[in-house]
């Protein structure tokens, strides 16, 4: 029976596994087929992709910044124990220690969310800066046009400019 489930299980993993090589395989480059568009041909608007980013960067973060906000709360109420070995943070908390409570959860939450959210922004603020330098850079670098002021010729300005030959 035992030789039955993993045989099973080493199956299944291959046939997942299996659907996964064909997209390493590709490349970004020649992957759409004649007649279809690639998403990355598709033209979107500045403030969606800016949107996009900043989502990617603020769920990106979360992570970490809870991490960060977890071992801060810990650190706040081994202070607030007077240095209570039960209260350490969590890489040095030992076995049995009590846990947070749901306010404290909940604060460890919102101050990630909190962080995140913040980095998202400070992350928009700077790339909204080096786009505006960028063109900024170009404007100055490009071909000014001549400028031409068209008035008609004189007659007499005519007639001296066309006696004279060299």
């Amino acid at each position: 029976m035992k030789l039955l489930g993993k045989t099973a299980w080493f199956a299944l993993s291959l046939i997942f596994t299996a659907g996964l090589i064909p997209l390493y395989a590709q490349t970004g480059a020649g992957t759409a087929s004649a007649g279809t568009s690639s998403v990355d041909e598709i033209q979107f608007p500045q403030w969606s992709k800016d949107l996009r980013r900043g989502e990617i960067i603020a769920f990106g973060t979360l992570p970490f910044s809870w991490l960060v906000s977890t071992i801060a709360i810990d650190i706040s109420r081994t202070i607030a124990h007077n240095g209570d070995q039960r209260y350490l943070p969590w890489p040095l908390k030992p076995a049995g220690a009590p846990a947070m409570s749901n306010d404290e959860f909940i604060m460890s939450i919102g101050v990630a969310v909190g962080i995140s959210a913040l980095a998202a922004i400070v992350d928009h603020i700077i790339i909204k800066y080096k786009r505006k330098k960028a063109a900024e850079l170009k404007l100055a670098n490009s071909p000014q046009e001549p400028i031409i002021i068209r008035r008609p010729i004189e007659s007499s300005e005519y007639t001296a400019n066309s006696g004279n030959t060299e």
